[in-house]
């Protein structure tokens, strides 16, 4: 059975269900003739007048008995019933074939659509006009696996390419450098000291870069952390301190978690936060949630900023546009904050202020 076809395994079970009920029925048919006897009344004597009793009249006698069906007759209701469902079977094969055809029309649909998405078009999507059913159902959580898988690889291009952009700037300015210096036979011990200082500088943030693409990568590939409490009431307050930012924050807030990825990500917050807003206006605040949880918010003034861009500045490499022109860093800093949050089973939403400026709030 498993190596027939779908269209095929339906109509054997069709098959095999019509012929099964088939012959129960004609063995339960043939027993009931064979041990059940015919009744049968005989009248001996004198003739009895239409409509009288026999028992009745003078020299007559009346004789009840069962006999039972002769084997002849048996044998040819059998031989009757048998070529009946012979055809029957037959009729329903056809039958079967041709209902499990009108069943499996959808999967071939799917089957279309999925050959046409592996060929890359993933602008495909399953279309069923059919019946609100289980083939629905498939087509629709197969639609929304498209849709998602669409976005990743989407995202996994963009990454790709803003990582190869960005990891070749660095490579090429610490090219000119070198070149530029061996160029000039007459380069002072001062100008090489500088064009070593600046590409120290650059391969410094190079190494930055490529520690926190493994650290993304690390946690979005589901990297195991440690699991042990951590006072975010301390770590906070250390923070806002380090940075020099108002902080309101709650006593005795602990959560669960890694300390180190979790220092990382509010650090990143403030950091931001005082690197990307108006000078004197970034602030902390640390408030208990539930389950045993924390809502760390930061926010700093600034200008007022594109809702559309702040949603996407989550994304590896991406950078915020202050007055016409790209911020500093590499822009792996809140993709690292968002999947910390996310290892921590949190999440992190970015919100645009209508006065100007940015919300920050990572929740644990």
């Amino acid at each position: 059975m498993r190596s027939l076809s779908l269209r095929a395994r339906i109509t054997v079970m069709f098959v095999l269900t019509v012929l099964g009920v088939g012959l129960a029925l004609i063995g339960i048919v043939y027993a009931y003739l064979r041990l059940t006897p015919v009744p049968f009344q005989a009248v001996l004597g004198a003739e009895a007048t239409e409509g009288a009793d026999p028992s009745g009249a003078p020299g007559t006698a009346v004789i009840d008995a069962a006999v039972p069906i002769t084997q002849e007759i048996l044998r040819v209701v059998l031989a009757t019933s048998l070529g009946g469902l012979a055809v029957l079977t037959a009729l329903s094969g056809l039958i079967g074939w041709w209902a499990a055809g009108l069943v499996i029309r959808p999967l071939r649909t799917i089957a279309d659509a999925a050959g046409d998405i592996t060929q890359g078009n993933l602008t495909r999507r399953i279309e069923h006009n059919g019946a609100d059913d289980e083939a629905a159902e498939l087509a629709d959580a197969l639609n929304t696996m498209l849709d998602s898988l669409a976005a990743s690889i989407a995202a996994q291009r963009r990454f790709a390419a803003n990582a190869s952009h960005e990891l070749n700037t660095p490579i090429t300015t610490i090219q000119t450098v070198a070149d530029v210096a061996l160029a000039d036979p007459d380069a002072s011990t001062e100008d090489l000291r500088a064009g070593l200082t600046r590409i120290r500088e650059v391969n410094a943030r190079n190494a930055r870069t490529t520690a926190a693409l493994l650290s993304l990568a690390e946690l979005e590939g589901g990297a195991a952390i440690a699991a042990a409490p951590v006072d975010m009431s301390a770590l906070c307050t250390a923070i806002s301190q380090e940075h020099g930012i108002t902080y309101d924050v709650a006593e005795h807030v602990t959560v669960t978690g890694d300390r180190d990825l979790l220092r990382h990500a509010v650090d990143n917050l403030a950091r931001n936060a005082v690197q990307h807003g108006e000078a004197g206006t970034a602030a902390l605040s640390l408030r208990p949630a539930d389950n045993s949880g924390a809502a760390i918010t930061v926010v700093n003034g600034g200008e007022v900023l594109d809702p559309a861009e702040v949603a996407a500045l989550a994304e590896p490499f991406a950078r915020a546009r202050q007055r016409g022109r790209r911020t500093g860093g590499h822009g792996l800093g809140v993709a690292l904050v968002r999947a910390i949050a996310a290892a921590h089973g949190g999440e992190l939403e970015l919100q645009a202020r209508p006065e100007g400026g940015l919300t920050a709030t990572l929740r644990l």
